[in-house]
């Protein structure tokens, strides 16, 4: 059944006013690039034009302004930890799919079967969570879609909004934020009474995170200037969750936890040799809860409810 007229002009306009968006954070990020660069050793950022970093001694090499330089920018792997968050999505997504014994392709608006969702660990009340000590759900929700258009809106976004992020802060932090904010919407969701899944509290969180680099780095201009884009678009996006079936209460909770995580953290990548080994070490810890997280989803009795 394809989409009705009204539908294609919402998507349309939709896309348009994302189009617009993305054009904006294009502007902030190459204000920001302009000023710094990031050393590809130990992700400190360091004055353009400078030989080698001050913090770790490493040779930085320059690319010209050239179509080479810029190509070999693009061939270079600075943003890892986005790509293995993407993939996780869409590797979850074929696997809801596949426990409901349906395929996406023949029908483009059908979302996985409720219990296939149930199964793999959507947030659910948070009464229920406590009483049945399922706790691993604030994070395998993070992991889940009802469709089609739902991981294609979050993706897009993740796909847009996270490379920016992961370079201001680094690998470790970023994946520490969007785990954390994306608990910590569930949490507050759950609260409130919602069966919920999907990545937008975690990606409320990172725009949340981006908020707070601007408004630290607002005495700059490319600080303000982030600082403006994510707050035109932090309201945009709270405005947009009201409409009917969207978890409002994941993406305040998301996004407040990233804003305030930031604002603790700092808003620059591990910089000494202790700051890169906590920060690897808690790393770790994120990477032991999503195994923790998904084994427990793996050997949890059926029916769950």
């Amino acid at each position: 059944m394809g989409l009705s007229p009204k539908m294609r002009f919402r998507l349309h306009r939709l896309q348009n006013r994302w189009e617009a968006w993305k054009a904006g954070l294009r502007r902030t990020e190459q204000a920001v690039t302009a000023e710094q660069k990031m050393c590809p050793s130990c992700r400190a950022l360091v004055e353009r034009g400078k030989a080698n970093c001050p913090y770790c001694g490493q040779r930085l090499q320059v690319f010209a302004a050239s179509p080479v330089g810029r190509l070999a920018r693009r061939a270079t792997p600075t943003i890892p930890v986005t790509g293995w968050l993407i993939l996780a999505n869409m590797v979850m997504l074929l696997l809801e799919y596949k426990l409901s014994g349906t395929s996406p392709l023949s029908n483009l608006t059908a979302g996985p079967s409720p219990g296939a969702t149930l199964r793999l660990g959507e947030s659910l009340p948070l009464g229920f969570v406590v009483a049945t000590h399922q706790y691993w759900r604030w994070v395998t929700a993070c992991f889940l879609h009802g469709g089609l258009l739902h991981i294609g809106f979050n993706m897009w976004a993740l796909y847009d909004i996270g490379p920016l992020v992961e370079s201001f802060y680094g690998g470790a932090k970023y994946l520490t934020l969007y785990l954390v904010t994306g608990i910590c919407g569930y949490i507050v969701s759950g609260f409130f009474g919602y069966t919920s899944l999907g990545a937008s509290g975690a990606i409320l969180g990172l725009l949340g995170a981006m908020l707070a680099y601007g408004i630290r780095r607002s005495h700059t201009t490319a600080g303000r200037q982030l600082r403006n884009v994510a707050s035109r678009w932090a309201i945009y996006v709270l405005v947009f969750s009201f409409l009917p079936g969207v978890d409002i209460f994941a993406h305040i909770g998301g996004f407040c936890s990233g804003f305030v995580l930031a604002m603790l953290m700092g808003d620059d990548p591990p910089l000494t040799e202790g700051q890169v080994r906590t920060w690897n070490l808690v790393a770790g810890v994120m990477i032991a809860l999503l195994a923790i997280s998904f084994y427990l989803m793996a050997v949890a009795p059926l029916p769950l409810a």
